[in-house]
């Protein structure tokens, strides 16, 4: 569904308008109208519409100006011009503004809807765009061997598929099945590993019925990622014993209650001199570094699971939950309680801490585990 917005001081016009969407308009929403330039300027900013049908002239700032304003400060939205043939001398200045089409009023059916399902294509296209420079992202982190860029660049990747999609899920699973396949090209070329996930099948239900949210979407393909990872760094003999190595398996492990001295035996050196590079490498130390992983982690589950408090202290090996709300609080200046009655707005029950579970926080749970 796409949001439009309407910029016109003729009350008529507007109607008119409306009745064409609503006959021909089957994914437009009109989100808001204005007749004045002043308060189109407001209204946009604050709907944040994807189309604006503006009005030339209009009181207050007129429809060149408005256009100017909206373009400087998001050039990817679409503004189609309402003129009358006398005013159409405003179309060079209008075209230096970087309109993306006029109208001439009166304005027919056919014409308003060609220019509106012409800004459509647009939009598409320059989503597809950004979709597939932040799917690179991800990929390339794979490539690079860097595992928490990797996560980070997912997260983003799919905050962006789903803001953008909404409740669409199809259109969701067609962008996840592209990037899949992507990856599985990527994968086979590195180090011979096949693909093999729900994520990559047909069944249209099923991911549907799955992945409704896009914290389980992101906890299956790190399970996937993770695998692929398992190829590429665990075999000792083509091991490097780098830094960025010793941090992927940190981010990999960070979970576990590792040690130093753990990630010394998997690096095959000392943990004194693991200590000594590892704080020239990252600027600080082991233990610092670790706990960082972990806060990231209980944030992303405090912010979209209903795991009680108490069992994310435990995934993370935190066995005193105050503990763990003392160095959560020291991280982000919260408490988990309320990191989490801020990120989600509601209001949560203090006896979450005691570990009062439900079948759900059990599910969510146990996929952490199996990949964080």
């Amino acid at each position: 569904m796409y949001k439009l917005f309407i910029v016109e001081d003729e009350h008529l016009e507007i109607e008119a308008i409306k009745l064409i969407l609503s006959q021909h308009g089957e994914n437009i929403e009109v989100i808001g109208e204005a007749s004045s330039g002043l308060v189109a300027i407001e209204e946009i900013r604050r709907l944040n519409p994807d189309i604006i049908l503006l009005d030339i002239n209009i009181p207050e700032i007129n429809g060149i100006d408005v256009l100017k304003t909206i373009k400087k400060e998001d050039h990817e939205k679409k503004v189609i011009l309402i003129t009358a043939f006398n005013e159409f001398d405003f179309a060079h200045q209008a075209i230096k503004a970087r309109v993306d089409d006029f109208l001439l009023k009166p304005i027919r059916p056919q014409q308003l809807m060609d220019s509106i399902n012409q800004s459509i294509a647009s939009l598409k296209n320059n989503a597809k765009e950004r979709f597939d420079e932040k799917m690179n992202e991800v990929i390339f982190a794979i490539i690079q061997k860097k595992y928490s860029d990797a996560r980070t660049a997912l997260i983003s990747y799919l905050d962006m598929i789903y803001d953008y999609h909404t409740y669409d899920i199809m259109s969701v699973q067609a962008e996840i099945k592209h990037f899949m396949e992507e990856l599985n090209i990527v994968t086979q070329d590195m180090c011979g590993y096949e693909l093999n996930s729900p994520l990559c099948s047909s069944n249209n239900m099923q991911f549907v019925n799955g992945y409704k949210n896009r914290y389980d979407l992101k906890i299956e393909i790190m399970k996937t990622i993770d695998k692929v990872f398992d190829r590429m760094l665990d075999n000792k003999e083509t091991r490097k014993n780098n830094i960025e190595d010793i941090l992927n398996y940190i981010d990999r492990n960070c979970y576990k209650d590792i040690s130093l001295d753990q990630v010394g035996e998997y690096a095959n050196m000392s943990s004194y001199y693991l200590s000594k590079i590892f704080k020239k490498e990252t600027g600080v130390n082991f233990v610092t570094y670790l706990t960082e992983r972990k806060i990231e982690i209980a944030k992303d589950m405090l912010a979209n699971t209903d795991v009680p408090i108490i069992n994310i202290a435990l995934d993370l090996s935190y066995h005193e939950p105050n503990y763990f709300s003392k160095v959560f609080k020291k991280s982000t200046g919260m408490t988990p309680t309320e990191y989490r009655k801020e990120r989600r707005g509601t209001a949560l029950e203090e006896d979450e801490q005691l570990g009062n579970n439900h079948p759900k926080d059990e599910k969510f749970a146990e996929k952490h585990r199996e990949v964080s």
